[in-house]
């Protein structure tokens, strides 16, 4: 009787070892769940350039310059041929890529000249000329001085000096619009109104050709 008690005993005793062990290995577990976790160290994230947009340059330096010189033999008619020359120069200033400056007024000669010394810009020699062929122009010298020049007979002729040189890179002759509809008569005794004069007045047709010139002076750079 008193073995059975003993064994009895020593099981009762096991079944709480057994217990005793479950409840401290619980009560670790569930601290180990409550404590924070380590912190994790993230590398930084690599920086990325802002690529450009379309259309966008970074490099915004012109790259080339002109210098332009009007002629001192440019027909005589001031006002048109100085609204010419503005329109121009503004033209050739609407482009990024060029820069532009006026020289004073020279002949082809010392643009040449001009041309030598500026090694790192072009020289763009302007003259407003009057086509001598045409059969109903005034060729009195003494008459357009007094008189005027009927500016319908204007065309524009430019010469690029290529930098530190007198080669001549490009040059070409502009003419206005209806030319030879407008350049009739003088301005002594102008050609009649006609339809072709009316379709193509000259407050339009010399801004243009100027504009014109422009563009095929940058095109030539």
């Amino acid at each position: 009787m008193s073995f059975s008690r003993t064994l009895r005993s020593v099981a009762g005793a096991q079944r709480l070892f057994v217990l005793f062990c479950v409840l401290v290995f619980s009560a670790q577990a569930e601290k180990g769940q409550s404590g924070r976790a380590p912190k994790q160290t993230s590398s930084p994230a690599p920086s990325v350039e802002n690529p450009a947009k379309p259309g966008e340059t970074k490099n915004t330096k012109p790259i080339s310059s002109l210098v332009i010189v009007n002629s001192v033999n440019s027909a005589n008619a001031p006002v048109w041929t100085s609204l010419a020359i503005r329109e121009l120069i503004d033209r050739i200033k609407e482009s990024p890529q060029v820069s532009v400056t006026r020289d004073k007024d020279m002949s082809r000669k010392d643009a040449g000249r001009l041309a030598e010394k500026k090694t790192d810009v072009y020289v763009v020699w302007i003259e407003f000329e009057v086509d001598a062929s045409m059969a109903m122009i005034d060729r009195d010298a003494e008459a357009t001085i007094v008189t005027g020049l009927n500016p319908g007979c204007l065309f524009i002729s430019y010469v690029i000096f290529a930098p530190g040189t007198t080669n001549i890179k490009a040059q070409e002759r502009i003419y206005q619009d209806g030319y030879r509809a407008q350049c009739t008569g003088t301005a002594i005794g102008p050609a009649p109104q006609s339809s072709d004069r009316g379709r193509y007045p000259v407050v339009r047709t010399l801004p243009k050709a100027a504009r014109k010139a422009a563009d095929r002076i940058m095109s030539a750079l």
